[in-house]
């Protein structure tokens, strides 16, 4: 009698609890898609940024106008929340300019928002573009989107012509997570936040602009962290470059590799962050 292959890929069943953790780092812009219950991530088009997506340490280069779709989980409930993200006015996308890449994400179970920077109102052009009347706006420099796994074995981030980007999902108990990348691998110089900032919203056809700076606020502890995430990994990737050189450092001299990080400073503030609006 032939025998006959089983497709793991149709068969595979989730463990119990199996969690997905998406770690959005820098600057995006986001439209929520209530009828699908989606939500587009628009990565802009930023000379001096670079766009990685991947595990923690391992993220490779995300193709130049590559819309990329997250499979293998299961839709949730989960929003934005309002008094932590910058909401604006939104009718719908132009034209131009285009994302240099796009990610489409079923809505997830959870969105946690983390290194939210406070900006006056009064360090906006166009203002009446935002949703919200407060004197205080609220920009988040990192966003997690927290997933229950369907199928471990479709975890992917697909294209449309039937590939996708490169990327091994590597369990840690649990958990898997995934880190995307929209922002610079090493500091350049001054805050770029503006100029990014206006970036995103052109994309989503606003006039809105951002005249200052952003400081985006420590991390208190780890109790502020969804499950299954580290504290190393919620550093932006400039930081992290720095970090990656004195580890490498320390291994060479055979020194303690803990020592790379002092307590918990990947949790500090980033006085160099870079963001996005939510449509």
């Amino acid at each position: 009698m032939e025998k006959k292959q089983v497709d793991n890929q149709e068969t595979a069943q989730p463990g119990p609890g199996w969690i997905l953790n998406v770690m959005l780092h820098g600057t995006f812009a986001f439209i929520r898609d209530e009828g699908t219950k989606q939500i587009l991530a628009l990565i802009p088009d930023i000379g001096h940024h670079v766009c990685r997506a991947g595990s923690w340490l391992a993220e490779t280069e995300l193709l130049e106008g590559n819309e990329y779709e997250l499979t293998g989980v299961k839709t949730g409930n989960g929003t934005f929340d309002p008094d932590q993200n910058l909401i604006v006015k939104f009718q719908k996308r132009p034209d131009k300019p285009q994302p240099i890449a796009t990610l489409k994400f079923p809505r997830p179970k959870q969105i946690t928002s983390l290194r939210v920077a406070e900006v006056p109102r009064t360090t906006f052009l166009h203002p009446e573009e935002l949703a919200s009347t407060s004197d205080t706006q609220h920009l988040p420099t990192l966003h997690v989107f927290t997933y229950d796994i369907e199928n471990e074995n479709r975890l992917f981030l697909k294209t449309a012509n039937g590939g996708g980007h490169y990327w091994e999902p590597v369990f840690n108990g649990n958990y898997i997570n995934l880190h995307i990348f929209s922002a610079e691998d090493h500091f350049e110089g001054p805050s770029n936040a503006a100029e990014d900032f206006k970036k995103c919203a052109e994309l989503l056809g606003l006039q809105l602009e951002l005249t200052g700076t952003l400081r985006a606020s420590a991390i208190p502890n780890d109790s502020h962290l969804p499950a299954g995430v580290a504290a190393e990994e919620t550093e932006d990737l400039a930081p992290r470059t720095l970090r990656m050189a004195r580890l490498g450092r320390l291994v060479t001299l055979n020194g303690d590799a803990n020592l790379a990080w002092y307590g918990n400073d990947a949790l500090d503030s980033d006085p160099s962050a870079c963001s996005g609006p939510v449509a």
